[in-house]
């Protein structure tokens, strides 16, 4: 399932490879922010695995002390959040939402899938929803990338709401945690320009919305 996983990866790769010579200067800024995500996503991977692995020399440890079966729900937690990542990337949003949420609710602690969930959600224009598991990302992260990525996606909502001072918050924040990250960046650029209307990042996509400042 690794493997899978890298495939992925490396499938998106080879087509931003093959995309970029022949692109518009608009396309390329589009190609690279998916490559900025793909290189956030592979980070937090490598480490949320660490994490996990950890987790599970734990569990071996019992199992031994205990002598028991072995509980198969690493297995089926791990297929979950891969079938998620795969729906993700095809823009089905509902069915990515679903494993994701199978996946969290077997390792609550895993902050990847979490994302995925909360991307999802802000694909699914669920704000509400997006805004609770990017919140408690942003709490618990130890990750200056992750908790920025959280706090951008946050100062995003704010700004559909019309929140604009929370927006602008949310956004210093995040660049406080990241100061190399582009996104909350932009937006906050945009925000403090005021002009009505806001075109707004949150790392795999853009979203649009008037409102009025």
């Amino acid at each position: 399932m690794i493997r899978q996983w890298f495939a992925t990866m490396n499938d998106v790769l080879d087509d931003l490879i093959v995309r970029f010579p022949q692109a518009t200067e608009e396309e390329k800024n589009a190609l690279r922010q998916q490559w900025d995500m793909l290189k956030t996503l592979s980070d937090d991977i490598i480490e949320s695995w660490l994490q996990f692995e950890d987790k599970m020399g734990a569990y071996r440890d019992l199992e031994q002390q205990a002598q028991v079966v072995p509980d198969p729900e690493p297995q089926k937690f791990l297929g979950s959040f891969i079938k998620g990542q795969g729906y993700f990337k095809l823009h089905m949003f509902k069915h990515s939402s679903d494993q994701m949420e199978e996946a969290i609710a077997m390792y609550p602690d895993f902050l990847c899938a979490r994302m995925f969930l909360a991307m999802s959600r802000m694909h699914m224009k669920q704000w509400g929803e997006a805004q609770r598991h990017f919140q408690l990302i942003a709490a618990i992260t130890d990750e200056s990338r992750l908790q920025a990525i959280a706090y951008n996606a946050l100062g995003c909502i704010q700004a559909i709401y019309a929140h604009i001072e929370q927006a602008r918050s949310y956004f210093l924040k995040a660049l406080e945690a990241d100061p190399g990250f582009i996104d909350p960046k932009k937006n906050l650029e945009s925000v403090l320009q005021g002009n009505g209307q806001l075109q707004l990042q949150f790392g795999s996509a853009e979203l649009q919305t008037l409102v009025q400042v």
